[in-house]
């Protein structure tokens, strides 16, 4: 069966912004898994969040090997970004489009597999000092839309399906998970993928 990789953050594994110790939204509830359920006849859907993952490095390691370990018959959908935005007191979303454009240049280069790139949903401005962060990130799914452009990989802009967050302006609540998922499903159908 075709595999359907899920690679992303902490909103693909679905944590919940109400606990504090890093849990999970129960499995219905959790976009990725919704899609796993949804898909089941078409794919083995591989649900790959991790908690804080930012863009990772080409040179070495579990995503370059992830990657060229499947087929041309599998998808590799990844939504990454937000961390190297958050994850700094100065974001800098030059750093981040540089680390997206080496990853985008290998996936051309060395994968047989359908790639599909997802920018993510804003951060919201819950408190003033998120502004920042808010316009860093419209300014970063921008230029990965662009630069997916420029690589004719399809790419597909979140921040479009107004998503519900969470308290903390940053997780999706579980209407927003819900809601990821339909528009997800819905991107799919929309082309040959399914």
């Amino acid at each position: 069966m075709r595999k359907l990789i899920l690679f992303g953050d902490s909103n693909t594994y679905g944590y919940d912004p109400r606990d504090f110790l890093g849990g999970r939204y129960a499995e219905d509830e959790r976009w990725a898994t919704i899609v796993h359920h949804s898909l089941s006849d078409h794919f083995d859907v591989i649900e790959e969040g991790i908690n804080g993952r930012q863009l990772p490095s080409v040179e070495y390691g579990y995503f370059t090997n992830l990657l060229t370990e499947l087929s041309d018959e599998d998808i590799f959908v990844m939504m990454l970004g937000t961390n190297d935005i958050l994850l700094t007191y100065n974001p800098n979303v030059d750093l981040a489009v540089t680390k997206l454009d080496r990853i985008l240049s290998y996936v051309k280069e060395n994968c047989k597999t359908q790639f599909i790139l997802i920018s993510p949903p804003y951060i919201k401005v819950i408190e003033p000092e998120m502004q920042r962060y808010h316009n860093c990130c419209i300014e970063m799914n921008q230029r990965f839309l662009e630069l997916a452009k420029q690589y004719d990989i399809p790419a597909i802009n979140a921040s479009e399906w107004n998503i519900e967050m969470g308290s903390d302006g940053v997780h999706f609540s579980i209407e927003g998970h819900k809601r990821f998922a339909e528009c997800f499903i819905k991107s799919l159908e929309k082309t040959s993928i399914l």
